[in-house]
């Protein structure tokens, strides 16, 4: 196995308590390479990649930042406490204070958010295990998703090029394939293997994050165990169905897995770096 270490490009100090969330943006209303980053210390800071700078800084909040979404042109989604507020980013101010709109349809904790690829659709993931969906345009609940999670809802994502369809995960070890049109599950899956390891009976394989692949082919789950369940359909034949594909990429992680993303450019930067396509996955570098 090829190992190739990493080295930091930069380290950016301002936070004044643990970092919960970050999320990149190549192209914003800031510019290009911005870094959202969310705190404990109830602030969002967000920084100029190319300078190592903070370029505006959200405050104000009343409780710490749990997860972050770039809107499609100049908002900025901050999933705070049992509420999601909208930033303008166009603001000229350094420090913005006040949201340009607020949603409060969670009665409990908010952990994940996210934009669905056309920008009119927002899904939140909270500690009651319901999914709902906003309507960004007018600002209303378009569907609250129920009576499937039986623990915290971690992780939520709209899946790319399946324009009604999201993705949900969380600490029953379960995840959910949605169609958000009708309300209604297609399909669930058990993160519990068969015959449990060891590492397993200690450490669960609750669902901590999700993405999909830009093509929309693969979904990836990032677990507790220290593993990541792969879902993908194989099977190029209109006339066919498409068969699912499942598979579980071990021994990359020695500690829970609370983010990933499914990269298709081969300039990223990995941590733990997996190939995968129809024909097998497999390893190629564990680095740090």
């Amino acid at each position: 196995m090829e190992k190739i270490p990493l080295t930091p490009s930069a380290q950016l100090n301002g936070h004044k308590a643990p970092v919960l969330c970050a999320k990149y943006a190549e192209e914003s209303s800031l510019g290009s390479n911005i870094l959202a980053s969310g705190s404990e210390d109830q602030t969002c800071r967000l920084w100029d990649l190319r300078q190592s700078r903070v370029v505006k800084g959200i405050q104000k909040l009343e409780d710490a930042v749990s997860c972050i979404a770039f809107g499609h042109q100049f908002e900025l989604y901050l999933s705070v406490g049992t509420k999601v507020y909208t930033y303008d980013l166009r603001n000229d101010g350094m420090i913005i204070d006040e949201p340009i709109q607020q949603y409060e349809f969670s009665q409990d904790e908010i952990n994940s958010i996210d934009i669905h690829p056309n920008g009119k659709y927002l899904a939140t993931g909270d500690d009651e295990g319901e999914i709902k969906v906003i309507d960004l345009e007018r600002h209303k609940l378009y569907k609250k998703l129920v009576k499937k999670h039986s623990n915290i809802s971690m992780a939520v994502r709209f899946r790319q090029k399946k324009p009604w369809e999201v993705w949900s995960g969380g600490l029953d070890c379960r995840l959910f394939q949605w169609d958000f049109s009708r309300g209604t599950p297609l399909n669930g899956y058990d993160t519990n293997a068969n015959e449990p390891s060891s590492a397993q009976m200690f450490n669960p394989p609750f669902v901590y994050s999700i993405d999909t692949s830009f093509s929309g082919q693969w979904v990836a789950a990032g677990l507790g165990d220290c593993s990541i369940q792969i879902l993908g359909e194989v099977g190029k034949s209109k006339k066919k169905k498409k068969q699912t594909c499942h598979a579980r990429l071990m021994d990359g992680h020695t500690n829970l897995v609370n983010c990933l993303t499914i990269i298709t450019r081969a300039t990223a930067i990995r941590v733990c770096k997996w190939y995968f396509s129809t024909v097998g996955i497999r390893r190629r570098t564990n680095s740090c």
